[in-house]
């Protein structure tokens, strides 16, 4: 490589990082936000009943576990991505942490 090449090279990596560090960010902001519903035994709903995210749940390849909703299957692999309330029937989406394109 000529050093006009690598001065291009630096001054790209420059230009990209303010973007790369707000792509950070919102990846940190979302990767919190999972992890404090992980922590938590309920979530509210819309109509004010709590929607208990601790109990026997089945996984759509039909693996049955007891523990907490928001785990990876150990078969397939897929994390939940909604939970339904049961006084009401409305489905809240649940955050995705910030790996999980890479996961399996």
């Amino acid at each position: 490589m000529n050093p006009t090449e690598i001065l291009k090279e630096i001054a790209f990596g420059i230009l990209a990082l303010p973007f790369l560090a707000v792509k950070a960010s919102v990846r940190a902001y979302c990767h919190l936000q999972f992890l404090r519903v992980a922590r938590m035994p309920a979530i509210a709903c819309y109509c004010g009943s709590a929607v208990s995210l601790v109990g026997i749940w089945r996984c759509s390849c039909t693996y049955t576990y007891r523990g907490h909703l928001l785990r990876y299957c150990p078969l397939c692999g897929s994390m939940p991505r909604m939970v339904r309330c049961y006084a009401c029937g409305l489905t809240t989406k649940l955050p995705e942490p910030a790996h999980a394109e890479t996961h399996q």
